[in-house]
């Protein structure tokens, strides 16, 4: 019988682990595999945290070849995208990571798959227990700042005043644990992001045009 797997995944430290699980189930009865990743801000509201989070997923995503699924919950509940998601996609099995857990998070976690249930009939749900210990600590930003980049010579320096005709145009997610120009300028692409490391308010050439 044919099952096709759905992965949700939120941490990235987490990821491989449950898509490993979730992709040795689908070559197994020969389904097709997916991963979900839902996020509940609109799309340009994103932190660099998030960003970084949604890149690396697709990465994962990518390395196993399996679909990646990016959804926003609209205000909308996550088992109710979760479900929406399955259906659309004739999800037999879904997979959740669940960290080493309080009583408090039990409950919550109960709840999700209940309300999982209730949306959406004949799949069954997996709960794979990741180490709590796994959980990183994220480098903490400043929210981002409209900002350009300028070409000078054969880098690209930060500006905020009024942008010149050939400025580029994105956003500046400043470190907070410095008082340097120091961290990251995000160009919005259509539904996805560039990425790129700012040090002392410079961003390389070499990094731009990668």
């Amino acid at each position: 019988m044919k099952e096709n797997i759905l992965v949700c995944v939120s941490n990235p430290k987490h990821a491989e682990k449950l898509l490993q699980r979730g992709k040795m189930i689908a070559d197994t009865f020969g389904g097709d595999c997916f991963v979900l990743f839902v996020y509940s801000v609109p799309y340009d509201d994103l932190d660099l945290n998030q960003i970084r989070t949604k890149q690396f997923l697709k990465s994962i995503a990518t390395k196993y070849n399996v679909p990646m699924l990016i959804e926003y919950s609209k205000g909308k509940k996550i088992s109710a995208v979760i479900a929406e998601t399955s259906m659309k996609h004739g999800i037999t099995q879904i997979i959740l990571g669940q960290p080493v857990q309080s009583k408090l998070e039990m409950i919550v976690k109960h709840a999700l798959i209940n309300e999982i249930f209730t949306r959406i009939k004949g799949v069954d749900i997996h709960v794979v227990e990741v180490g709590r210990e796994n959980i990183p600590q994220l480098e903490a930003y400043d929210r981002g700042l409209h900002a350009h980049l300028i070409q000078k010579n054969n880098s690209y320096e930060l500006a905020f005043d009024t942008p010149c005709e050939n400025a580029i145009k994105g956003f500046f997610f400043k470190q907070s644990s410095t008082d340097f120009l120091n961290g990251f300028f995000v160009i919005h692409q259509g539904e996805e992001h560039k990425v790129l490391k700012v040090k002392d308010g410079v961003v390389e050439f070499e990094a731009l045009s990668s």
